[in-house]
């Protein structure tokens, strides 16, 4: 089998110019010749990897195999140095663009075959290259990704350009399984009629996720909160696709559709007030808690309450908080996922808020609680709490302007329970009602 190598600089630009010949209509044979001619190609820095010519049913069967050779010859590390996916692609040039019966071949725009983008997001463009790196970037999980990678190869669908060009949906796992159940058919293998509707389709859904705050953690939840989560021009999709789903967003949405124009916080309070009472399933309060956090995150612009730090991690294109969202009132003693009840923490101050350290004294200035059993509070005693930056233009907003404006509260018994709650876990915030919404 012939060993991988990569294409060099003068090898891209006769492969590069052989395309040029094709788009003008021209019939000639590939140059295969440069895959192993020593003036336009090296041996890849990757080891010794060899693949075989071959045909694929689709590109998840490609980036399986191709991943599988390199697992075998000891590669760990993302394959993407220079020039190697042009080589492959020309190696598999019969797979990804094969000749018609008059011997003509249409390879589309040329980033399909060759990675030059001075744009990263249009390195994903490329037929080979984007479905190998979803597939290692979701840990060669690829069942339900079928929008993404149940194509042949040669073709290049919208969601190629709308789902993977967007690198925030496209590091959410939960936001490609909600877009493959809402417009994949799994019976006839094709996207579902309509999936290109200007205004409910696959463009309307990446649209309306992009769009929201870039605080808002969509890594973080599942295939089932992002369909709870769209609005109403959305609703026929949804049925088909998940029935819980769809009858917690009938709940959500009573008696009106949500303001997705409004701050994203205000949005998901209004939301989650309304289902507080309801039975839910299993799936259902995950949903519901799924958005508690994501609302309480996004008040707080991903920073700690306690501390006022904003660590994120962010792994190719997948973005991730380090705060958590902590019940003032525990789920367990009757605790609502409503966000007045939540303050964002670090996991640290979070694990210990729970265990008895906390937050006290006047005008919202932290100490240590009585129960503390370790030292993390230690670092931000005498700090003041931090408000929820809810205001326009970044500016934070007053105790009593953040109380009209995000939310629309719980009642006065749970305002009392709350304050309760944080004396008995010795938080004490005073007036923590104003804080927290």
């Amino acid at each position: 089998m012939p060993a991988l190598r990569r294409l060099n600089d003068a090898g891209v630009r006769e492969f590069a110019a052989y395309l040029d010949q094709l788009t003008q209509g021209q019939v000639a044979s590939p140059p295969y010749a440069l895959l192993d001619d020593s003036r336009y190609s090296q041996p890849s820095e990757l080891g010794a990897v060899s693949v075989v010519e071959r045909d694929f049913v689709d590109r998840r069967d490609f980036a399986h195999y191709i991943d599988g050779r390199f697992q075998e010859a000891g590669v760990t590390v993302l394959a993407d140095e220079p020039g190697l996916w042009e080589w492959l692609s020309l190696f598999y040039f019969n797979a990804v663009c094969p000749a018609d019966s008059q011997g003509k071949r249409r390879p589309g725009a040329a980033n399909r075959h060759l990675v030059n983008s001075a744009f990263a997001r249009r390195r994903n463009r490329h037929l080979l290259r984007g479905p190998y790196m979803l597939y290692r970037r979701h840990n060669r999980e690829a069942s339900e990704l079928d929008l993404l990678l149940g194509y042949p190869l040669p073709v290049h669908g919208i969601a190629a350009t709308h789902l993977a060009e967007r690198p925030r949906l496209l590091g959410s796992r939960g936001v490609l399984l909600a877009a493959n159940r809402l417009y994949f058919d799994t019976t006839t293998k094709r996207p579902r009629r309509g999936y290109a509707d200007q205004s409910s389709g696959l463009r309307a859904f990446c649209r309306f996720l992009n769009n929201l705050p870039g605080d808002f953690d969509l890594a973080s939840i599942s295939a089932e909160t992002v369909l709870a989560l769209l609005p109403g021009e959305f609703d026929a999709w949804v049925e088909g696709a998940n029935e819980q789903a769809y009858s917690l967003r009938e709940a959500m949405r009573t008696p009106t559709e949500p303001n997705f124009n409004e701050p994203i916080a205000a949005t998901l309070d209004g939301l989650l007030q309304r289902v507080q009472d309801r039975t839910l399933s299993t799936t259902q309060r995950r949903i519901r808690s799924e958005l508690f956090r994501a609302g309480v995150v996004t008040a707080y612009d991903g920073h700690c309450a306690a501390s006022g730090l904003g660590l994120t991690s962010t792994v190719g294109d997948e973005r991730r908080y380090e705060v958590e969202a902590a019940h003032i009132v525990p789920v367990a003693q009757g605790g609502r996922d409503v966000i007045q009840n939540g303050l964002a923490l670090a996991r640290t101050l979070h694990w210990a808020f729970d265990f008895g350290d906390g937050l006290g004294g006047r005008a919202h200035a932290i100490g240590r609680g009585e129960r503390s059993v370790t030292r993390p509070t230690q670092r931000v005693a005498g700090a003041v709490a931090r408000l929820p930056d809810q205001g326009a233009n970044g500016q934070a907003p007053s105790p009593a302007s953040r109380s009209a404006s995000l939310a629309r509260g719980p009642c006065g018994r749970d305002q009392r329970r709350i304050q309760t709650a944080c004396r008995e876990r010795h938080w004490c915030i005073q007036a923590v009602g104003r804080v927290v919404g």
